[in-house]
Order: C-alpha cells, then structure tokens, then sequence
C-alpha cells in the first residue's frame, strides 16, 4: 500500500501543479510500474477540478467565457508540461530532414520558430476544442478524454524501447506489470458506467497513440519522454473532436 501510494503522490507531483506536501517518497522501480498505472486517475483529478471550476465560474461570467477560462486552466493544471514536448519534438522533426541530431535539438533549451508557431496554434485548437465541449455541458465526455489520453501508457508503451536507466523502461522491468494492466482496466469499466460513446474513444485513444508514437519512433529511430508528451497531446486533441462530432 505504501508503494502506491508513493506512486500516487509522484504521478500528481510529477504529471500535474496540483502540491504534494510528502517527504521522502521512496521512488524504486516498482513506484514507477504503479505510477503508469496512476496516470489515468491523474488525469481524472485534474479535469475533475476544471468541470467543478466551470461550474462556479458559469455563475459569475456568461458560460462561454467561462469556459473559455477552464480551458486555459485545465492546461496550467499539468503545467504545460506536454505541450513543450510539442515544441521540441516539432523543431526536431524538420532539423531531422536536414541530417541533423533530433535528439539534441529536442534537448536545446531553446525553441525555433517552427515549433514555436506550431504549438501556438495547437494551444488555440485545443482550448477551442474543450472551452466548446465544456460549454455544452459535456461534463463526462470531457472526464473520460483526460483519462484515456493517459491510459495508452500502459497498455502501449511496451511495444517501444526506452533508454534502458529511463523512467518508463524501469517502469517495464518490474515483476507484475501484466497485473497493473489488469488493474487499469477498472477505468474502461467505470467509463462505461458513466458515459457514452466509450468503446469509441478507447479504440480512437489506443489507435492514434499508437500510429502518431510509431511514426516519431521511425523517424527518429527512437522514442524518449518528449515523443510520449507530444503524442498524449495529440492524441487527446483527436479525442476532444470526435467528442464533439458525436455530441453536436
């Protein structure tokens, strides 16, 4: 129990600006086999927080502003954390084409302008995309998204190879990883319990995550933290649009 709840407190500190107030977290392989696991429960909590904010802030401004705002916030939420990502592995992207080392232009401190140019306009899609479901009202279709978009790593990331002192390859090496896949899948079934429409996100969600990773990995020959970012990225703009297409 200790184990998990290590992980617990790393996947919120780590994947989220939400403040743990923990000393001492004991990190070993085993933390980071459950911390994959805790990810989808990250991404509840998180939108969870933004559907509450909506609701208070519908009060106080028209709807439309507000959930305008959520939008913006639900990204602060994670710190912008994969949206970086975005920068970093669309810059390596085009210095790839002209012979250049992709991973040490996603490693630069500094971004370019493509890249740059490219996530101000995925930031505009994606705020777009979920200030228009929140301001329908699409509470659970917004709460099932944050959790699939994080549940590929799980399922997926073992059909990719990691540096092998990576987080995520450490994550594999533990014993019982079969068991946590086991365990996720109480997500699948709570979402089926309380929305609409899930079959069809989880086969979007795992579909694209899979093909957006397995091109970045064969066109860098490689995949780190920066390629997943960008793709839970994507992936969950994807699922933020079908949401729409099935609900207006």
């Amino acid at each position: 129990m200790k184990t998990v709840l290590n992980a617990f407190y790393f996947a919120l500190s780590y994947f989220s600006t939400i403040p743990v107030f923990v000393k001492n977290m004991e990190i070993n392989n085993e933390t980071y086999k459950y911390t994959l696991a805790l990810l989808p429960l990250v991404g509840a909590i998180i939108s969870t927080l933004v559907i509450v904010l909506n609701l208070g802030l519908n009060e106080l401004f028209n709807p439309l502003y507000a959930s305008f705002i959520s939008a913006v916030i639900y990204l602060a939420l994670y710190g912008f954390l994969h949206l970086e990502a975005v920068c970093d592995v669309v810059d390596a992207w085009f210095a790839s084409h002209g012979g250049k080392d992709a991973y040490k232009i996603m490693k630069e401190p500094t971004i370019g302008a493509i890249g740059a140019l490219y996530t101000f306009s995925f930031v505009l899609l994606k705020v777009a995309a979920i200030t228009y479901l929140l301001f329908e009202e699409q509470y659970v279709l917004f709460f099932i998204i944050c959790m699939f978009s994080r549940l590929n790593f799980i399922y997926l990331l073992g059909y990719f190879k990691f540096a092998k002192d990576s987080f995520l390859s450490l994550a594999f090496q533990d014993a019982g990883v079969g068991k946590v896949k086991l365990f996720s899948l109480l997500y699948i079934v709570f979402a089926l319990f309380i929305g609409s429409y899930v079959l069809t996100l989880l086969f979007v969600s795992l579909f694209s995550f899979y093909l957006i990773l397995k091109k970045l990995d064969k066109q860098f020959g490689f995949v780190n933290g920066d390629c997943l970012g960008f793709t839970l990225e994507h992936v969950e703009l994807i699922l933020l649009n079908v949401a729409l297409v099935l609900v207006v």
